[in-house]
């Protein structure tokens, strides 16, 4: 799996660069992004902000990472001065896309096939709680089927909020990072398949450095302008991704081990066809290592 895409550290399996593959992508399709490689100031970090024309909120996130990990909305500087305070390293400063609609597009290209073709899409539904007028923050955390599974991270972010009683109909948005370990929903959205561009997508990833397979994910407008190409990858992940329309709760478990079986076998064969070019794996006790090293 490590040969599959060769311009990415392991293949994208951990430890790659979120940045320096989405710097590859056309300006179009991206957010204003800056990157940190030590922890920056306060200052610099409002400093690149005006560079780049952004306000509060925007995004903080590792540059290496997986399942959401460090990824935060800053939307003051009491919240950026908290992110910077353990000093993290190579740290990603992004553009908040504000819109509702998150995708994740699975990508494939065979080494010997010029077009590549799109294997799985998911929509990525938001996690929030609804407020009665009686109900604290807590007891609305502790009855929603969905937002209980994550009480321990819900309570330690809204720990100074947990007593507050929110107003009858009111939405309280939980979670926006569209990942399913932050409490997204996914739902299985491959309909959409047919009806999108696979030229799109092969023009973007012809211009990532050994790139072959992956999961965009993406940020759109709606549906319609997903259809366009009218969207911003948010990031692009390599051979950890995963076909994630499995996770939809209407999905049987069959159906979904039957993606996944079908999901390895296109890593196997594109590896296989990369190591013929002359591409190598990387050695399973360097892996295991660099896996025990983390």
């Amino acid at each position: 799996m490590t040969s599959v895409n060769p311009g990415m550290k392991y293949g994208g399996f951990f430890d790659y660069s979120k940045y320096d593959v989405l710097k590859q992508i056309p300006q179009k399709y991206v957010p204003k992004s800056d990157f940190y490689f030590d922890t920056p100031s306060v200052d610099e970090v409002k400093a690149s902000m005006k560079s780049l024309g952004l306000e509060y909120p925007i995004i903080l996130k590792p540059n290496e990472g997986e399942r959401g990990s460090g990824v935060e909305k800053i939307q003051s500087d009491i919240d950026l001065e908290e992110y910077l305070r353990p000093q993290p390293k190579e740290i990603i400063l992004q553009e908040f896309i504000d819109t509702n609609d998150e995708y994740g597009v699975m990508y494939v290209r065979y080494p010997d096939q010029l077009k590549g073709k799109i294997t799985s899409i998911v929509y990525k539904g938001e996690l929030y709680v609804v407020g009665d007028g009686v109900s604290n923050l807590l007891q609305l955390f502790e009855g929603h089927q969905r937002a209980s599974l994550y009480l321990d991270f819900l309570k330690e972010k809204y720990e100074d909020r947990l007593h507050e009683v929110v107003d009858n109909g009111e939405v309280f948005m939980l979670s926006k990072m569209g990942n399913h370990s932050r409490g997204a929903i996914f739902n299985d959205a491959n309909y959409l398949i047919s009806k999108l561009d696979t030229k799109v997508f092969d023009e973007i990833s012809s211009h990532i450095d050994g790139f072959y397979f992956g999961r965009y994910d993406l940020k759109a407008k709606d549906e319609q302008s997903l259809i366009n190409g009218d969207f911003k990858v948010m990031e692009l992940n390599g051979v950890n991704s995963e076909p994630a329309h499995i996770y939809d709760p209407e999905n049987s478990l069959f159906a979904a081990y039957k993606d996944l079986f079908a999901h390895w076998w296109r890593i196997y064969k594109i590896g296989k066809q990369n190591r013929k070019q002359g591409h190598s794996d990387t050695p399973f006790p360097v892996l295991l290592q660099s896996l025990m090293n983390r």
